[in-house]
């Protein structure tokens, strides 16, 4: 097994090494991690130490500046300069609960998830901090674990649930998006000192001092803590480390990288007699010294066993593989003494690559406060998680991974387009648009990566859906009958028409069958398909009629839309081959006419609306033909050579609108 030391990783850093500054340096300065590398902003305890947040996106650092010097909540803000992300950290940045405007108590109710009160065996539980730990276990947790459902059902335990009676939570400041970090049995740390390292992000402290020891009091006109400050001295940096004089708000410190490399700079200076007790109270005995705080971490949280999720989920959970689950820097009790934890059935959902630990990303979106259509938060337990994954409006979502009382992320293609669910207009999802899209089916659609593995994580589940036509089971109720079309408009590559004669009877039952591949139903009973001339001279149209269950409709127009033509002329391919994949773009002559091709698909079927969550008609489409327009209406919308046909019905473009 290959080891990098420190050292190593910090020469091969130093190329990467922050010079970013802030825009007034006498009110911020910018933290690493004392070995040269920037990041997000953390409070004491590092990386896992969040701290509460709002966040946008502006057009400049300064403007991202300026955002927290007219915020005095404000701490400390962190900007990436390649995207415009912009995070403002301090309590209260998250949003306000409105218990803590009438207790006064703002650190009890400071988050989204403690915006609550929990009520046991009649009695007022103040030391419950969120719904999830409001009950009691019949069985004794140690204290080294959280005292929830999850471990109490790990414990053979039975859980009785108390009372919660939850806050009105007020979002963050308009344009922003709240950021609530509750460690279940603390709270998160209200300032900032340290940086988890994160590429093309930089973290500026505004408060210095918040983390920091401190020397309270004045002698004469002479506060106790700037003369404590001045005690610091450039004999305090060791070698290799900047010392950087006070400048304006800002007591003396020590950054960079140290020549021995593996020693931080900043904890290095920090670490001296100067933050010392001794020190302050060699100012004046008059000064008071005050600690720096400390952060402790929370007990340890494990989810508990996966539900049963019904019809159209896979019974078993995804698991990791050996090399998923190399345990080779993973910091789990089930690692200790072992080379891989292959099984191990906790974990967030990946694609497993030879020699990748802990598999591959794909394509995904993540919320915590988000709200699905049965009105739960969507990280409430595993199955508000999975009704999300049902909602997306893409109908591509495959899979989701879901933390008890934490991130609910969903899989799919087209799932980080959508980052509203129906009737949440409130809430927004961070999407993450990856080159790894999550396969629907057994190597569908093209080019898609298949979810096999986990990366170990002892606070997550991944469940997936079925992967085939069984996955419609998941949206419920198989009766009713409903109707989506898609139509096919096929033209010549050359100069000769294409007309509806030239399909014969096995071209047709050879495109019903690949239909049936694509939609995931059964290609007798669920669709027929027919051919005529096309609207535009010279070409012709293939329309499928699919019948689906009422409570698929939805989803399964989705999914069309999203293979078809949201991946525009991936779309055409399918139709080309009667396997799809590496040359399907060569048109064999099976299924449309060999000296033909696809100029265009449009679907129609129905949506979510975005705001009132009724189902409604919904028609989309592309189309490479200069005079092709959809006969729809006043909706309909003429398109010209490699452009998109999009049309909706007014109230969908209205919720659309609405949401930006």
């Amino acid at each position: 097994m290959v080891r990098f030391s420190l050292l190593a990783a910090i020469s091969l850093a130093n190329s990467i090494v922050s010079n970013a500054l802030p825009i007034n340096p006498t009110i911020y300065r910018e933290l690493t991690d004392g070995l040269g590398n920037s990041g997000a902003c953390r409070g004491n305890g590092g990386g896992a130490d969040r701290v509460d947040s709002r966040y946008s996106t502006v057009k400049s650092q300064a403007d991202c500046e300026t955002e927290c010097d007219t915020d005095d909540g404000c701490v400390a803000y962190a900007y990436n300069s390649a995207n415009g992300d912009c995070i403002i950290y301090g309590p209260g940045q998250d949003g306000t609960c409105d218990l803590a405007q009438t207790t006064g108590d703002k650190d009890r109710y400071h988050n989204f998830q403690s915006c609550g009160d929990c009520t046991i065996d009649g009695k007022n539980a103040a030391s419950v901090y969120v719904n999830n730990l409001c009950g009691t276990c019949s069985k004794d947790i140690p204290d080294t674990l959280i005292k929830s459902k999850s471990i109490c059902s790990t414990l053979d335990g039975s859980w009785t649930a108390g009372s919660w009676k939850v806050g009105e939570w007020l979002p963050a400041t308009l344009g922003w998006q709240g950021e609530s970090y509750t460690h279940e049995t603390q709270f998160g740390s209200t300032n900032v000192h340290t940086i988890s390292v994160a590429a093309g992000m930089n973290c500026y402290d505004k408060i210095h001092s918040d983390g920091q020891p401190t020397c309270s009091g004045t002698v004469g006109n002479k506060s106790c803590q700037t003369m404590f400050e001045n005690l610091r001295t450039v004999d305090d940096c060791i070698e290799g480390c900047k010392f950087y004089p006070r400048d304006g708000s800002h007591a003396p410190y020590c950054d960079g990288i140290a020549s021995y490399g593996e020693m931080s700079c900043i904890e290095s200076f920090e670490g001296n007699d100067s933050f010392s007790e001794a020190s302050c109270t060699s100012v004046n005995n008059l000064c008071s010294f005050n600690p720096a705080p400390i952060w402790v971490a929370p007990p340890i949280a494990i989810h508990a066993p996966p539900v049963n999720l019904g019809l159209g989920w896979q019974p078993e959970v995804i698991t990791a593989t050996e090399s998923s689950g190399d345990c080779s820097g993973v910091n789990i009790a089930q690692c200790e003494g072992k080379d891989n934890i292959a099984g191990f059935a906790y974990g967030v959902c990946r694609n497993d690559q030879p020699k990748t630990p802990n598999g591959a990303h794909l394509n995904q979106k993540w919320c915590k406060n988000c709200i699905n259509t049965d009105g739960d938060q969507v990280n409430l337990n595993e199955e508000a998680c999975a009704k999300t994954c049902l909602d997306d409006p893409s109908g591509t979502c495959v899979a989701f991974s879901h933390a008890d009382g934490g991130n609910c992320i969903i899989y799919g293609i087209d799932v980080d387009q959508y980052l509203h669910n129906p009737g949440d207009i409130d809430n927004v999802w961070g999407g993450w648009t990856h080159k790894h899209e999550p396969c629907i089916g057994e190597k569908f659609p093209i080019g898609c990566a298949p979810i096999d593995t986990i990366k170990p994580n002892q606070k997550f589940l991944c469940r997936m859906l079925m992967q085939d036509n069984t996955r419609w089971l998941a949206w419920g109720d198989t009766s009713g009958s409903e109707k989506i079309t898609v139509e096919l408009i096929v033209s010549a590559v050359h100069s000769d028409p294409v007309r509806a004669k030239d399909f014969t009877a096995d071209m047709k039952s050879s495109l019903k069958k690949k239909m049936a591949t694509v939609a995931f139903v059964n290609a007798e009973k669920d669709i027929t398909v027919g051919v005529t001339d096309g609207d535009v001279a010279g070409t012709a149209k293939v329309l499928f009629t699919i019948s689906s269950p009422s409570a698929a409709v939805v989803p399964m127009t989705g999914l069309l839309d999203t293979v078809l033509v949201s991946k525009t002329r991936d779309g055409s391919f399918y139709w080309y081959s009667e396997v799809t994949g590496g040359n399907s773009n060569k048109n064999e002559g099976v299924m449309v006419p060999k000296t033909s091709k696809i100029s265009g698909i449009i679907v129609k079927g129905m949506r979510h609306n975005l705001i009132t969550k009724v189902k409604e008609p919904y028609t989309r489409g592309w189309s490479d033909l200069h005079d092709f327009q959809c006969n729809s209406g006043t909706e309909s919308v003429g398109v010209g050579n490699n452009n998109f046909l999009l049309i909706a019905y007014t109230s969908m473009m209205v919720a659309l609108i609405m949401l930006g």
